[in-house]
C-alpha cells in the first residue's frame, strides 16, 4: 500500500512538473511570437518608406519638385521605425539580441544607404532606364515582402494564402529584374543590398495550436 502511495504521488509531481515546463515553453513561444509580429510590423514600415523613395527618387530623374520631400519624408519615417519607442522597448526587454532584430537593423541601415544614394538622383543621372528599372525591383520586393508577413500572421483564413503566395511571386519578379537590368552598377549593387534582404526575411514562429501560410 505504502509503495502504491508513493507511486501515486510520484506520478503527481511528474505530471506537475511537465506541466509546469509545458507553461515555461509556451510562454516562451508566444514571448518569440509577440515579438517576430512586432518586428514583422516594422518591416513593413521600413518596406513603406522604400516605396516612398522609390517614388521620390523616379521623381527627382524626371525633374519633379516634390521628389526631394518624398525622400525626405522617407526617411523620417524610416528613422521613426526604427528609434521610436517601440523599438526601445523590445532592445529593453530583452530582444536586442534575437537574429530577427539584427536583421531587422541591418535591413535598416541598407535601405538608409540607398535612400540617401536616392536623394543624389537628377535629371542630369545617367543610365535612367536601368535606375527606374532598379527602382521598381525595389518597389515590387518591398511590397512582396509585406504582404508575406501580413499574410503570415493568419488573421484572414484562406486569403491569407493568396496574398503570401502573391507576395513570393512579386519577390521573384524582384530577383529576375535584378538579374536582368544591365548599367547603373553602382547604384544596382545598393538595390541588390536591399532587395536581397526582403527575399531573406524569414518566415514567423508557428504558435503551438495555430497554422501559418508558409512564405518563401
Amino acid at each position: 500500500m505504502r509503495l502504491l502511495y508513493s507511486l501515486m504521488i510520484a506520478l503527481c509531481l511528474s505530471a506537475l512538473s511537465a506541466c509546469d515546463i509545458d507553461r515555461h515553453e509556451m510562454h516562451d513561444a508566444r514571448q518569440n511570437l509577440s515579438q517576430t509580429i512586432k518586428l514583422h510590423h516594422l518591416h513593413m514600415l521600413i518596406n513603406h518608406s522604400l516605396q516612398m523613395a522609390t517614388q521620390g527618387a523616379d521623381m527627382n530623374l524626371q525633374g519633379i519638385e516634390h521628389g526631394p520631400a518624398m525622400l525626405v519624408k522617407a526617411s523620417g519615417l524610416l528613422e521613426r521605425a526604427m528609434t521610436g519607442p517601440e523599438m526601445a522597448s523590445m532592445h529593453k526587454f530583452g530582444g536586442a539580441t534575437a537574429p530577427l532584430m539584427k536583421m531587422t537593423h541591418e535591413l535598416a541601415a541598407r535601405a538608409t544607404t540607398l535612400i540617401e544614394a536616392m536623394k543624389k538622383l537628377s535629371t542630369l543621372s545617367g543610365d535612367k532606364g536601368a535606375i527606374r528599372m532598379l527602382n521598381h525591383a525595389v518597389e515590387v520586393a518591398a511590397t512582396g515582402s509585406s504582404l508575406i508577413m501580413l499574410g503570415q500572421q493568419g488573421m484572414a483564413g484562406d486569403i491569407d494564402a493568396v496574398m503570401v503566395n502573391h507576395g513570393q511571386m512579386m519577390l521573384g519578379e524582384a530577383s529576375g529584374l535584378l538579374r536582368d537590368i544591365s548599367g547603373a552598377d553602382e547604384y544596382r549593387s545598393l538595390v541588390a543590398d536591399v532587395v536581397n534582404m526582403l527575399i531573406g526575411i524569414p518566415d514567423m514562429p508557428v504558435d503551438q495550436g495555430e497554422s501559418q501560410p508558409q512564405g518563401g
